[in-house]
């Protein structure tokens, strides 16, 4: 699985709260074997862009790579703001949906056929993390029946598609993630300004840093390394000064010496293929690349900063090709994409974006051939061989039926494979 690395809030889950309130956290898709001419198998990859709906139940598009088809679309529940694909298959899609305390799960090779898995009354969940075999967990950040007082996780059992429990966490909770490797899961509870660390096995948090730890002021994202050996926290500070990235020892819990960051730093995106750590920072329009493969906790800085590179404005999100050759940022303020590369750290292109379109979200796809871009209505799809726009995608309807002029959902995020 591809982790998040599926938002003081992150500006993801800024954004799906506000629009809430105004109507009142990569993994995998499916791969399917095409044969093709001489036998030869040919691999087929997805899109799948969690839709939020304003009016009503929220919903997945899978896009077809290759063809920049919408091949199917399954409805999810109320207030859908998060998605995730089972850690050690490609073959099903979970959705959290805040709105109606659910959890919607669904064969990606069956339209139609959508599980819905109750929590427990109040939960509220906003985020999704696993990566162990059977399970998927669920962070809820309101007090329910079971913990009355703070957020929590709840464990849903992948193939009985049930929860097995639910454990307390921190007050509002906002974001989560799981070392890899079925590791301990790091939360952010937003509440207290702490992360707490829960144990899988025993179900319950077995540590908590505070910035009497050294933790920095108001985290607000997390992403684990891919060996599991750490977690990165990106602190966004009180937004007028330069936010912190933390890096957390998952081998003994210990706290490394804060790295300085651009000025609100919301953001961050763990590139496997070249180990480096990107952090986009909203306020000051620049995207930070630290080197992951040299974390040393007896150097100061902890992690080398390789570059910085100043982008559009208002950068949200960041992914870098899977080929190791560039990376992509989508920023919200200027409606544009920057491709940067990924040796000199130097502009490439910027593509603009539709007026108003407000990007939120970006993914890259296993080819390196297509960029993802979720925004207010719609998902551009660019293709990477020359920044080209490939196809604008429509959201779908708020209205089940709609046929004449209608009001859109509203994609908030991306995962590929």
């Amino acid at each position: 699985m591809r982790f998040l690395r599926r938002t003081g809030f992150p500006l993801l889950m800024v954004v799906i709260l506000l629009l809430e309130l105004g109507c009142g956290d990569q993994y995998r898709p499916v791969a399917n074997p095409v044969v093709g001419p001489g036998g030869q198998p040919q691999t087929t990859h997805f899109a799948y862009v969690v839709n939020y709906n304003p009016t009503g139940y929220g919903s997945t598009t899978q896009i077809d790579v290759s063809g920049d088809s919408v091949t199917q679309l399954q409805t999810a529940g109320l207030g859908s703001n998060y998605e995730a694909f089972l850690s050690t298959s490609a073959g099903a899609v979970f959705v959290s949906n805040g709105g109606n305390d659910s959890v919607s799960s669904f064969n990606v090779t069956q339209t139609g056929v959508v599980t819905t898995i109750n929590l427990p009354v109040g939960s509220h969940p906003v985020a999704l993390s696993t990566t162990q075999a059977g399970v998927m967990y669920v962070l809820n950040s309101r007090p329910n029946s079971i913990c009355p007082k703070t957020g929590s996780i709840s464990t849903i059992n992948t193939s009985s598609l049930a929860v097995t429990n639910t454990s307390c966490v921190g007050v509002n909770p906002i974001a989560m993630v799981q070392a890899a490797g079925g590791g301990m899961i790091f939360v952010i509870n937003q509440g207290d300004n702490s992360i707490g660390v829960f144990n899988p096995a025993t179900q319950l948090i077995v540590a908590t840093f505070s910035m009497a730890q050294g933790l920095g002021l108001n985290p607000v994202f997390l992403a684990s390394s891919a060996d599991g050996a750490y977690v990165f926290v990106v602190n966004e500070g009180d937004g007028v000064n330069p936010g912190t990235l933390n890096i957390i020892s998952t081998g003994n819990f210990s706290v490394l010496p804060s790295v300085p960051l651009g000025v609100k730093p919301t953001f961050a995106y763990f590139d496997p293929r070249l180990i480096r750590l990107y952090v986009t920072n909203s306020g000051s329009d620049t995207v930070s690349v630290f080197d992951a493969s040299n974390v040393n906790v007896n150097s100061s800085p902890a992690i080398p900063l390789l570059g910085t590179t100043n982008v559009g404005t208002t950068p949200v999100s960041v992914t870098a090709l899977p080929d190791g050759t560039r990376f992509f940022v989508a920023n919200s303020g200027s409606n544009n994409v920057t491709d940067i590369s990924a040796t000199s750290f130097g502009v490439l292109n910027t593509i603009a974006l539709a007026v108003g379109s407000n990007p939120v979200w970006i993914a890259s796809e296993p080819t390196s051939s297509k960029i993802y871009v979720a925004n207010q209505a719609s998902v551009t799809i660019l293709q990477t061989v020359n920044d080209a726009i490939a196809a604008n995608v429509p959201a779908p309807a708020q209205q089940s039926g709609c046929t004449g002029s209608c009001a859109l959902q509203q994609p908030v995020m991306i995962i590929t494979n």
